[in-house]
């Protein structure tokens, strides 16, 4: 089934949307655990003509996506399958194997490239924590968005250089949702008297 939704582009909106996806994602891959891996499929990055957002059922259907979808896939299956949807050559990968996380905290982020004049040049990533320490991946880089094959760790310290550079856009309810740290109370200082 294929349903239509027109938007006015809005970062904020765009990114509550793919990481709404993104929970989807989790369910469907929680509910089929025969379903495979990301990068244990065919599937391959594709530039589109028409914005098109698909679960990760029709993502394996169709064999390719862009990467508002590839992000929203791998952002579920790390929420879905957490450490098991880690290789050794992603970052995190230890800590997540040695806490045996069921589920990792991951979301779909952009990068934004602004020129003066121009439409920013948007891509999606994903941001996910182990152990406190937020990594970054871009499926698509690794599903052929570029020339050379990059693995996790080198995903990652390409993303930080660029996300220094052109700035990061996350979804503000997903932040909300975020538990906060809790802090030790202070000790009054004991008087002198």
């Amino acid at each position: 089934m294929n349903i239509t939704v027109a938007l006015t582009f809005n970062e904020r909106d765009a990114v509550s949307l793919l990481n709404w996806l993104a929970r989807c994602n989790a369910r469907l891959l929680r509910e089929r655990p025969s379903l495979p891996l990301l990068y244990a499929t065919s599937v391959r990055y594709g530039r589109e003509e028409e914005e098109t957002w698909s679960d990760f059922i029709q993502l394996l259907a169709q064999g390719w996506e862009d990467c508002d979808a590839l992000a929203a896939a791998r952002a579920g299956e790390l929420i879905a399958r957490g450490w098991r949807a880690l290789s050794p050559r992603d970052p995190g990968y230890a800590a997540a194997k040695a806490a045996r996380l069921e589920s990792i905290p991951a979301e779909v982020a952009l990068t934004t490239t602004l020129r003066p004049g121009e439409h920013g040049l948007y891509h999606c990533i994903v941001r996910y924590t182990v152990a406190g320490t937020a990594w970054f991946d871009d499926p698509s880089a690794r599903l052929g968005m570029l020339p050379e094959r990059l693995d996790g760790q080198a995903c990652h310290e390409r993303i930080v250089t660029r996300v220094r550079l052109a700035g990061l856009r996350r979804d503000p309810e997903q932040a909300r949702r975020r538990p906060h740290r809790t802090h030790h109370a202070r000790r009054p200082r004991r008087r002198e008297s």
